[in-house]
């Protein structure tokens, strides 16, 4: 009868010990995956602190069918050529005949005449400028000329007010409002 009661004691202890060990590593691992989390999400938020744009100049032109746009790179992060087709053009703007708010999405390079598009202003080389290192990529301090395209049923009015967003790989954005 008294080995009975150390056998169930040790067993006791063994289950007790084991489900200590569990708890201990279920606890450790979900407090290392927070903290990469953290660590990740911390990560991101000062990427989008460093990184800014201003936009300096819109120009519509006489059929309000493009938009001729000035950006500043104004943080301190470099966007490279190969990820200008994650940076985002929305324009907004309101129909002077219907008083209707449209707001659309731009493609980036697209082909397609039937969608509102915008690519580097060709007619600006160096672009972005001025180029004297990384010619390609948008360096802090340099100036980015973009065309925006308005397909066909988008065309704005001549003399209606707009609103261009920027949004940057990285998540910070730039904004201006315009007259068409």
């Amino acid at each position: 009868m008294g080995f009975g009661t150390i056998v169930a004691g040790i067993y006791f202890v063994a289950v007790l010990v084991m489900s200590m060990y569990v708890y201990a590593s279920s606890v450790t691992q979900l407090s290392n995956t927070s903290l990469q989390s953290i660590e990740g999400a911390t990560s991101i938020q000062l990427d989008r602190l460093r990184s800014s744009a201003s936009i300096s100049n819109i120009t519509v032109s006489d059929d309000t069918s493009e938009l001729f746009v000035t950006i500043i790179n104004t943080g301190d992060l470099k966007v490279p050529g190969i990820d200008f087709s994650s940076i985002d053009v929305l324009i907004t703007y309101t129909d002077n005949a219907t008083g209707i708010s449209q707001t659309y999405w731009c493609y980036y390079q697209s082909i397609d005449p039937a969608q509102n598009r915008w690519a580097l202003n060709s007619t600006i080389v160096p672009n972005p400028y001025p180029a004297t290192v990384d010619p390609l990529d948008w360096n802090p301090s340099k100036t980015l000329a973009i065309v925006v395209q308005l397909a066909t049923p988008h065309h704005m009015r001549p003399g209606t007010g707009g609103y261009l967003k920027i949004v940057l790989p990285q998540g910070s954005s730039a904004d201006l409002s315009f007259l068409g």
